[in-house]
């Protein structure tokens, strides 16, 4: 078989020759080496990143979900990236499915990515919907489980993305918006979770964030829609508001307190002396947080803190 004719992600690597040879700091010195060329290529791909990021917004913003799809590592990776979704940004509408269901997680199951009707099957029991956009990803792009969920997307009408390492993979075909960057082979012949896994790891990462920044759920660069689950988070969102209105680490608490730990709802009860209640209902007349919160900051007749931050 002709070199050209291997996908990229299985071919040899000559600056990991004859690895086993090579003491431990030579190999950590290749590996790294080789982690090098991840970011430039995921660069190189920003475009089609902000398409994906545009596609998302829009689903979201009407109704819909971003659903990852995708099997062993790739699968993991979108599971990473959306089980963050609720305790950073306040949102449950994204969605991962991996090939043999959350057990694939931490018991490899291998063979169920060779079925394609179990990603339909998936598909079907979170009702996707034309409202939806799904991110199959896979280093190949040529997993059955993947190329069988992009299908059934593209048949119920739904959007579709595709991020894989192959610039000749199938599933670009199905694809609405493809991201392909070229990260080259892999220091282990075919071990995807290195080099391309970084890769997948570092669009989804940018997806995921440029996304919640598009719907108003980051102002400036706070997380506003951190959900204060324990002790740690209390503290952050109490720093959050001192930052973000100059107020003492004090009043931030009892405002955070007095909001019901709701954090938009307390940034505005200290820029503009509101009640809870008024503070919510100015927050429920926007569709955006973050525009709410800047249109507060740009009033002139705000009544916070006198130490005004440039946020």
């Amino acid at each position: 078989m002709r070199r050209r004719n291997i996908r990229i992600t299985e071919r040899a690597n000559p600056a990991s020759a004859l690895l086993d040879t090579k003491t431990t700091r030579q190999v950590l010195a290749v590996i790294n080496r080789e982690d090098r060329q991840v970011a430039p290529a995921v660069g190189k791909v920003i475009p089609p990143i902000a398409r994906a990021v545009d596609l998302a917004t829009e689903a979201l913003a009407q109704g819909g979900r971003l659903i990852y799809l995708g099997a062993g590592t790739s699968g993991r990776l979108g599971m990473l990236d959306a089980v963050e979704y609720r305790p950073t940004f306040g949102t449950d509408r994204i969605v991962a499915l991996m090939a043999g269901a959350v057990t694939a997680f931490t018991q490899p199951k291998e063979g169920v990515e060779d079925d394609p009707r179990q990603a339909v099957r998936d598909l079907r029991r979170i009702k996707l919907s034309r409202k939806d956009v799904l991110v199959g990803i896979a280093a190949s792009g040529r997993t059955p489980y993947t190329l069988g969920g992009l299908r059934y997307a593209r048949r119920v009408g739904a959007k579709t993305v595709a991020i894989t390492s192959n610039p000749r993979a199938p599933m670009r075909r199905l694809a609405d918006v493809a991201i392909v960057p070229v990260v080259g082979p892999e220091v282990v012949g075919g071990s995807t979770r290195l080099k391309s896994g970084t890769a997948q790891k570092l669009v989804l990462n940018m997806l995921s964030t440029a996304t919640m920044v598009r719907l108003g759920r980051v102002f400036s660069h706070w997380m506003i829609h951190v959900q204060m689950t324990n002790a740690k988070l209390q503290k952050r969102g109490c720093e959050i508001l001192a930052s973000a209105t100059g107020a003492s680490p004090a009043a931030a608490a009892r405002a955070l307190a007095e909001s019901g730990r709701n954090l938009p709802a307390a940034l505005l009860m200290l820029r503009k002396g509101l009640s809870k209640e008024e503070a919510v209902r100015l927050l429920t007349e926007h569709e955006n947080t973050a525009r709410a919160l800047r249109a507060a900051w740009a009033d002139p007749a705000a009544t916070g803190s006198k130490r005004r931050r440039r946020v």
